[in-house]
């Protein structure tokens, strides 16, 4: 399975607002793509998608940047796949009707259609909250330990 840059840096993008946007705090677009190595310009295209689908929000002002417009475990990565590629999670499978298609007809129920069944369950059993919590805890695991 191919996933677009698009797809990729969104979702780091989300993960980052809700990392960053915890008690309120806005995040700017200046300080992702600092974090994250995207380009500022790219981001806005993304970000205007998500903000598109209400997954986030901008505000306005001297504190202004993006939020989450909701809490980010009611934020699944299906919601964010959707916003930024519709056709990720929505591959249509090509019916063949033709009597010498049973084939393609079995391997279509057998195989692709479970695909497809699994890869929209398990985006939907994740949220950005577990993305942001597990990157949390690598960072936390990762951090030397200092004896005195």
């Amino acid at each position: 399975m191919k996933i677009s840059t698009k797809v990729e840096c969104g979702i780091i993008a989300i993960t980052d607002i809700a990392i960053f946007s915890e008690q309120g705090k806005t995040v700017i677009v200046t300080s992702i793509a600092e974090r994250r190595k995207i380009s500022e310009k790219y981001l806005e295209q993304i970000l205007s998608s998500l903000r598109h689908f209400k997954l986030i929000k901008g505000m306005k002002g001297f504190k202004g940047g993006y939020v989450l417009s909701k809490k980010a475990d009611k934020i699944t990565m299906s919601d964010v796949l959707n916003a930024l590629d519709a056709l990720l999670l929505n591959n249509d499978i090509p019916e063949v009707d033709d009597d010498s298609s049973e084939l393609y007809q079995t391997i279509n129920e057998v195989l692709w259609n479970k695909i497809e069944i699994n890869m929209k369950d398990y985006a939907s059993s994740i949220t950005v909250a577990m993305l942001a919590d597990c990157y949390k805890n690598r960072l936390a695991s990762s951090e030397p330990m200092y004896y005195i």
